[in-house]
């Protein structure tokens, strides 16, 4: 394998809400490597959109001699992790820096914003998970992908 390709979610039933993060992996000749749904339990869906980069980078740790290439449909991540937005909420720069740290390990690393539409896998693995939190489905909950606290971080 020369490289990874990573798509990754977070997701809430309200924000803050029950939530999950999608991620999914592919090697180079888009071969599915790997995949993980996950339930987080309550927080924003910025912390779970992060929740999502940091449980990805924690599972290539092993691989770091790879390439790792990020995909992922959260402006502000793919923003915040190249340095273009500045963090205004201390609990989210509590996960840029464990994402920074754990990128610091890896021989190459990239991140792209992509438009939703390009990220369906890994958006449907998060609002999975999240939904598993307490029968939400059942309750007729719909999870959606928030935008994020107004004023909570950005340009």
């Amino acid at each position: 394998m020369k490289e990874w390709h990573i798509y990754i979610d977070g997701a809430s039933l309200g924000n803050p809400g029950l939530s999950g993060a999608g991620m999914v992996a592919y090697d180079e000749d888009g071969n599915e490597v790997w995949r993980e749904s996950v339930h987080l339990g309550r927080m924003t869906n910025n912390m779970a959109e992060y929740e999502a980069l940091i449980r990805a980078l924690r599972k290539v740790g092993d691989h770091a001699a790879l390439p790792v290439r990020v995909y992922t449909d959260s402006q502000l991540v793919a923003n915040q992790v190249c340095g273009k937005y500045r963090i205004k909420n201390e609990r989210l720069r509590v996960y840029l820096e464990e994402a920074h740290r754990l990128i610091g390990k890896l021989s190459h690393f990239s991140v792209k914003y992509i438009p939703r539409e390009g990220n369906r896998l890994a958006d449907k693995l998060a609002k999975d998970a999240a939904a598993r939190g307490a029968g939400a489905w059942s309750r007729g909950a719909s999870p959606e992908e928030s935008p994020g606290i107004e004023g909570q971080d950005g340009p």
